[in-house]
């Protein structure tokens, strides 16, 4: 399978819409926001930054509320940035945050 299959294959997991407020440190410009994700996956998250100044391949360490004072954190890749904001790719998530990521996408598809 050629580099792009995989890309898209990637893509191809099931998203489901949030608008969960996140908190993420890029350690290559010492620098901190806090942005809302417009979609998550299993796999990563779309969060919503305009005109984002972020470079595809940097490591950022994220953060969120998964409800209940469940906290999910870890780290990701820069895997796509457009005008209104960037692709995150999950590297990192503790076992139990990848629980929660994977219950918010289930719970977000089922609700339609």
């Amino acid at each position: 399978m050629a580099e792009d299959d995989n890309h898209d294959e990637r893509r191809r997991s099931p998203r489901a819409s949030v608008d969960l407020q996140v908190g993420l440190r890029f350690d290559s410009v010492q620098q901190f926001l806090s942005a809302y994700a417009g979609d998550i996956s299993e796999t990563g998250m779309f969060v919503r930054i305009p005109n984002p100044r972020h470079e595809v391949g940097e490591i950022v360490t994220l953060r969120f509320d998964a409800g209940k004072e469940r906290i999910v954190q870890g780290t990701a890749r820069v895997a796509r940035v457009i005008e209104s904001g960037i692709g995150l790719e999950f590297i990192d998530l503790d076992g139990p945050g990848r629980k929660l990521v994977e219950m918010i996408v289930r719970i977000k598809l089922a609700a339609g």
